[in-house]
């Protein structure tokens, strides 16, 4: 069975990112994967409402807003997804009794969005200046009926799958310790190995591509300084 793009079933859809779009936040990065684009916009460290300090850390905020209408259950489960994931991974206790407030916009969806929004955030925070643990990226993968795994699924495909997975890795830890599962629908140990595999794989072209693009801003810069 071909996929709906025509992709192999190992391959990721086009990536893209433009670094500091948005003028009044800390930092900001446009995400893009094929057709599902997101937008994410950094806020922090800022004084923290008094129900929101915490005295060792900063208290981390996220908000996701879908391309249409009010958020749903799964955008729920986006902004949960980026949550668990960089709760660990900002260094907050350097800033406490602070506030990091993570916005994010969906611009267009087509599938595989929680990774997608993992990864706008990660390369938002790093164009805030924000200290991180690592860096951090996430990829998916679909279990087809036909047992077949595919990874980046779009939408179509992940209505018809029998389950989806989304990993997050971090740059300095092993493969087989990632920061973020999340797992849904009827699958088997064998399929959720292989979809574990393939996801840690696909994590390792998306750190290349996010260091290009950081490199890059860090390059035309240092240009606009010097001149």
């Amino acid at each position: 069975m071909s996929r709906p793009d025509r992709r192999e079933h190992e391959q990721i859809r086009a990536l893209n990112c433009v670094l500091g779009q948005l003028t009044r936040t800390d930092g900001s990065a446009q995400f893009s994967s094929g057709s599902t684009s997101l937008i994410c916009g950094i806020y922090g460290p800022i004084e923290a409402k008094l129900y929101e300090e915490k005295i060792d850390r900063a208290h981390i905020d996220v908000k996701l807003r879908p391309a249409i209408g009010l958020p749903a259950t799964k955008d729920k489960w986006a902004e949960s997804a980026v949550r668990k994931t960089f709760e660990r991974n900002i260094l907050g206790h350097l800033h406490p009794r602070t506030l990091v407030q993570i916005n994010l916009q969906v611009k267009e969806n087509d599938g595989s969005v929680d990774a997608a929004a993992i990864n706008a955030t990660a390369l938002a925070l790093v164009d805030a200046g924000i200290p991180l643990r690592a860096m951090v990226a996430a990829a998916s993968c679909a279990v087809r009926k036909d047992g077949e795994i595919v990874v980046d699924p779009v939408e179509e495909e992940i209505k018809k799958a029998m389950s989806t997975h989304t990993f997050a890795f971090s740059s300095n830890s092993p493969d087989d310790n990632p920061v973020y599962v999340d797992s849904r629908g009827s699958f088997t140990m064998d399929q959720y190995d292989r979809c574990f595999d393939l996801c840690a794989m696909t994590v390792q072209r998306i750190l290349a591509f996010m260091r290009t693009a950081i490199e890059g801003k860090v390059a035309k810069e240092s240009q606009i300084s010097a001149v």
